[in-house]
């Protein structure tokens, strides 16, 4: 606090303590740390790759196995092209609950049982950019749902008991 009683003079200053920033960091490197930051939530988490086939077709999917990862799921993307897709996989196969918050475009939901078997699936799921959203449910216990752009199930026509398979 400053006293108005007593007028700052230049000598003072040197009584002063000096001020060190909390971390030295070029310009460029906060243009980098800046950059990084802003794409932060638009990249989302690093999940890890795999192949998978379903119905004679290949697909580059997402694996989404921790609970953080099957929190973020499809969320805040732009889009899931052709050909690609998430696969959750649960430890043991148990009933689920989806909703398409913060995705921002249509996908079918299809649930396998512990064999990779095709049990169902809700197609065409809209997104949902307000609460409340609509919940997906399994319905019976499952391992693994697949998330596919929106009318992969009808345009592979996809019956209970198909398997798929992944590595």
């Amino acid at each position: 606090m400053v006293c108005a009683e007593t007028p700052f003079r230049a000598q003072d200053r040197s009584r002063m303590p000096t001020r060190r920033p909390f971390v030295n960091i070029s310009k460029t490197g906060a243009s980098i740390l800046a950059i990084a930051l802003l794409l932060a939530p638009l990249t989302g988490h690093a999940f890890e790759p795999a192949e998978l086939t379903l119905a004679g077709e290949q697909y580059q999917v997402e694996l989404a196995v921790s609970r953080e990862e099957k929190q973020q799921g499809l969320m805040h993307r732009v889009r899931l092209p052709e050909g690609t897709g998430m696969l959750f996989i649960y430890t043991t196969a148990e009933p689920t609950r989806f909703w398409n918050r913060n995705v921002r475009f249509p996908i079918d939901i299809l649930y396998f049982d512990a064999n990779q078997a095709f049990l169902h699936g809700d197609t065409h799921v809209p997104p949902c950019p307000e609460l409340p959203c609509p919940v997906y449910q399994s319905g019976q216990p499952v391992k693994y749902v697949l998330e596919l752009p929106a009318g992969s199930r009808e345009r592979l026509d996809l019956q209970p008991g198909q398997e798929f398979t992944f590595r």
